[in-house]
């Protein structure tokens, strides 16, 4: 009911008009500046903005309101914050204003001691008409000047850290080098004492300035940081905890998009230096006070925090400043041998991975174990944590070039990866299609197919897994060799086990796939209707869709020659979940044509595979399209055009075969009574590859015209399918005619792929130019 009331202020919002808007305008200004309808104001202004954000176009308001708006907001006190950050929110959604209404609203006055209350509408108005770089030099004069309260030095801060956000172009040297050295002492020079109670009023008391403490509650022996623990902050305490909280930013920003004159270089390259110095030292303390143990539990959160931080602050600095590398690699390995076995700190641990990625090369150290411990050992114990593996396959897809090319961390632990996906099925699709053509290697890329197919195994195992008890699923194993009812039984049973040990196996390389799939399927038949595999075995064909496009593109021949035999064995061999099966079937015949068409040598490298498939009607039965596709393929690139190797012999082979097959299909249609799961799609098939082999040997001919005869004249008379036995003798019927006239039908059987160039409709001495210049020959002289 809730959702239903908030969809219904939604909509009635968006169908308000310009007429309503005004009207509504004109209400806030008799109520505006009146103290009796201070409420009746509020409450009208809160319904101004719900419509102007719910608008899903660009809405104004009056000129003398918005004037109204922007003096409320530069007058903001104590008192009126509400109703201020009320107005503020309303200018910013009609934002950016037009030149005129800038320079009469919104420019600053010199002095003014609003303009700091004007400065997220100045960061929202941007660089447009000026409105940007008067207010800079107002920010930077608040920073360096002690005799500018708190609040404004805060506020100048923030604004130059939202313009190298935004308008990094607007800063120059002398704006960089001011805030930097500024923050640089805000960072190492900050009071160690605790503010005085501000609330207590008592002139005969004299108040015991105390030291800060640590997490621990110990008093404090170093320089102040954002974990020093105090019951009042001072102001320069409150600046430290601001400049660290927007360090990263104000580092990346500035150093990311300077361009810098000889000069300046050097002066900005100083300056930089002692902020980077000064910043490594302040996160050296903040790992030391991070190893101390806290007094509140609450403050871990605030460790962890602040450890993520400094890591992504010291990676940065050593990305700028390579000079800093040896010193704070030592640091963060320190850091990492203390935690890397707590889970708690797994996003400063992914951090810590992104370090050693950036870094390790420069100080000649291998961070394989980092590796392992991460995709192996808190991969493996955390699938199911949503958050963790959102941090990690962020991690994976920002570092994709750098995993692939330079480790074997893709190639390598891929099946543990793809835990991931088969827990998370909704969740991380969009992610892995972007993953997946990474993960694939000449030597993984088939390995990756079975891995795919068998996804919803892989859930209903991971499944069965998290449902068995733990007395049980570690060293209590059945030796039964009695028919389990249910998974989770035969997940107990040794003769079974090996199976959910290599479906759910933490690295690739120790085989394709097992040779006891059907079995696999049949235990965890039970689990085939579980939410979670279903929803997995969707996203199966959407991957496969992506594999298919990397091996075509990539692939190469004599991977696409191995790759036969698996489609020809898996094309079967699924996990029976219906739409699934069928998904994945259509998606195999699909790409089999697309595969040989590239890769026509397939066809006489592969004689030994293709004839054993193709010589067994039974397995036209569950893949009638696959089989199809496969004799299309043998009919139409079984040809020395195609392959030197492909010899009369060969052809004559492919023919045999082909007609033993179609005597067998045809007979099957006739005498099953409309009730075999053949159909004649694929006898047409078969009856057309037939005639395209036998125009290349054309020793063949007669006996493919004896067969198409045989085949006609049985189904001539089909009453229990006229339809299908009409178009199957109509098509023996064309075939006979066609190659009666061998050499025609070797060219409408057999076309150039010049056809497929379309150098037969520009050439003058193409066939159908000759016919139809002969046949305005005839009809003119006749």
């Amino acid at each position: 009911m809730a959702l239903q009331a908030v969809d219904n202020l939604l909509q009635k919002a968006r169908k308000a008009s310009d007429e309503d808007i005004e009207k509504l305008c004109n209400n806030i200004l008799e109520t505006f500046d009146v103290p009796d309808k201070s409420t009746e104001c509020t409450n009208l202004l809160r319904q101004l903005f719900f419509i102007l954000q719910s608008s899903e176009h660009p809405t104004g308001i009056s000129k003398k309101l918005l004037a109204n708006l922007i003096t409320s907001v530069g007058s903001m006190s104590e008192k009126t914050t509400k109703h201020c950050l009320l107005c503020q929110r309303i200018v910013k959604e009609v934002m950016p204003l037009e030149a005129e209404d800038v320079s009469e609203l919104l420019q600053p006055e010199a002095g003014s001691s609003g303009t700091k209350n004007l400065i997220p509408l100045y960061i929202a108005q941007g660089k447009r008409f000026g409105c940007i770089k008067p207010v800079l030099s107002s920010a930077i004069r608040w920073l360096g000047s002690q005799s500018y309260d708190f609040e404004s030095q805060r506020q100048g801060f923030v604004f130059l850290v939202a313009v190298s956000i935004l308008h990094s172009s607007s800063l120059n040297t002398d704006y960089i080098q001011t805030t930097s050295e500024q923050i640089s002492q805000w960072l190492l020079n900050a009071s160690v004492q605790q503010a005085a109670n501000p609330y207590t009023i008592n002139p005969f008391r004299k108040d015991q300035t105390n030291v800060v403490n640590e997490v621990d509650g110990t008093p404090s022996q170093n320089f102040f940081t954002l974990l020093n623990i105090g019951q009042y902050y001072t102001e320069d305490q409150l600046m430290n905890i601001y400049s660290f909280s927007m360090l990263y930013k104000w580092l990346y920003h500035c150093h990311q998009h300077q361009t810098l004159t000889d000069d300046q270089t050097h002066i900005y390259n100083k300056v930089f230096g002692n902020l980077a110095s000064k910043t490594v030292d302040y996160c050296f303390r903040l790992l030391d006070q991070c190893e101390r143990k806290v007094k509140v539990g609450s403050d871990s959160d605030l460790q962890t925090a602040c450890l993520y931080e400094a890591v992504c602050i010291l990676d940065l600095i050593c990305t700028i400043d390579g000079g800093h590398i040896p010193r704070v690699h030592q640091e963060i390995k320190r850091l990492y041998s203390r935690i890397y076995q707590d889970t708690t700190y797994f996003p400063v641990i992914i951090q810590i991975l992104q370090f050693f990625l950036n870094h390790s090369g420069a100080v000649v150290h291998d961070p394989q174990e980092t590796y392992n411990n991460v995709f192996t050992d808190i991969l493996m114990n955390n699938y199911g944590d949503q958050g963790l593996m959102f941090d990690l396959i962020c991690f994976i897809r920002n570092n994709l070039e750098t995993l692939c090319y330079k480790t074997s961390v893709l190639s390598t632990f891929f099946p543990n990866i793809f835990k991931i996906l088969a827990w998370h099925p909704r969740t991380f699709l969009c992610e892995f299609v972007d993953i997946l053509p990474a993960l694939m290697t000449p030597s993984t890329s088939l390995e990756i197919f079975h891995t795919l197919l068998d996804l919803p195994c892989m859930t209903a195992a991971l499944e069965v897994k998290e449902k068995s008890p733990d007395s049980l699923s570690n060293t209590s194993v059945s030796t039964s060799t009695n028919t389990p009812s249910t998974s989770i039984e035969a997940y107990q049973m040794a003769l079974y086990r090996p199976l959910f040990i290599f479906i759910t196996r933490i690295e690739g390389g120790h085989g394709d796939t097992i040779n006891r799939l059907k079995s696999l399927h049949s235990v965890l038949d039970d689990m085939k209707n579980s939410a979670r595999v279903l929803v997995t075995s969707q996203t199966v064909p959407v991957l496969l869709r992506v594999w298919f496009e990397e091996i075509l593109e990539n692939g190469g021949q004599e991977f696409a020659i191995q790759l036969l035999p698996v489609l020809l064995e898996r094309s079967d061999l699924l996990y029976p979940i219906t739409e699934f099966v069928k998904d994945v079937k259509r998606i195999i015949s699909d790409n089999l044509v697309k595969i040989m068409k590239k890769y026509k040598c397939i066809i006489t490298s592969q004689y030994g595979e293709i004839s054993d498939f193709l010589v067994s009607t039974s397995n036209i039965v569950n893949r009638e399209n696959f089989y199809a596709n496969l004799v299309w393929c043998v009919g139409e690139f079984c040809s020395v055009q195609h392959s030197e190797l492909c010899t009369a012999d060969l052809i004559a082979k492919y023919y045999g075969l082909l007609e033993a097959v179609t005597y067998e299909t045809s007979g099957i249609l006739v005498a099953s009574n409309n009730t075999s799961d053949i159909t004649p799609k694929t006898l047409s098939c078969l009856i057309s590859a037939l005639a395209k082999l036998a125009t290349r040997c054309q020793d063949l001919i007669p006996r493919a015209i004896l067969c198409l005869t045989k085949v006609a004249k049985q189904h001539i008379d089909n009453t229990e399918d006229p339809e299908g036995g009409e178009i199957l003798v109509t098509r023996c019927q064309e075939l006979i005619n066609i190659l009666k006239l061998p050499n025609f039908a070797s060219m409408i059987l057999n076309p150039s792929s010049e056809i497929e160039t379309g150098r037969w409709h520009r050439d003058n001495t193409c066939l159908p130019i000759i016919l139809r210049s002969t046949h305005r020959y005839l009809v003119t002289d006749g």
